[in-house]
């Protein structure tokens, strides 16, 4: 008996690669640049202040105003001040602001958080818990009413 052979079947070679081939990645590349791209770009035209809520916003002018004390930086913390206050005549001088916070750049103040933060309209009110760092066990409570003007929020006494 004579064995049959099966002849060996032929290998095809495979079609060589082309471009064509990777146009869909060509495509996903250059739509996840476009997206990037304008994240990018909003990011770079439109500030973060701008792209916050306003609770943000409020909660950034108070770290603001307490980051001024803690650096005992008198123009900062005018800066985030209202015009009310700082048209009264009980407003604190550089020298009594100075000699006032000179200490809390050896103890600064921390804010660990801001509660009951309610925003209506231009007007804002917050408790704000505060401790000096080195004593984290005494927190005090400071209702805090912050004022919007001329598109900032700055913290005012009313």
């Amino acid at each position: 008996m004579s064995k049959q052979v099966k002849p060996e079947p032929i290998e095809e070679e495979p079609a060589p690669k082309s471009w064509r081939n990777a146009w869909p990645f060509f495509v996903a590349l250059g739509a996840v640049v476009l997206l990037v791209g304008g994240v990018a770009l909003s990011y770079l035209f439109r500030p973060a202040e701008d792209r916050a809520s306003e609770t943000a916003q409020v909660q950034y002018a108070i770290n603001d105003f307490y980051t001024a004390r803690n650096g005992a930086n008198y123009a900062a913390y005018r800066e985030h001040t209202c015009a009310a206050d700082l048209a009264s005549p009980e407003f604190i001088t550089e020298q009594a602001f100075v000699a006032q916070n000179q200490d809390l750049k050896d103890n600064p103040i921390q804010i660990p958080e801001i509660t009951d933060l309610t925003v209506e309209g231009d007007r804002a009110t917050a408790q704000v818990h505060w401790h000096r760092k080195d004593s984290s066990d005494k927190v005090t409570t400071t209702p805090t009413i912050v004022v919007r003007e001329n598109g900032e929020w700055k913290v005012c006494s009313s």
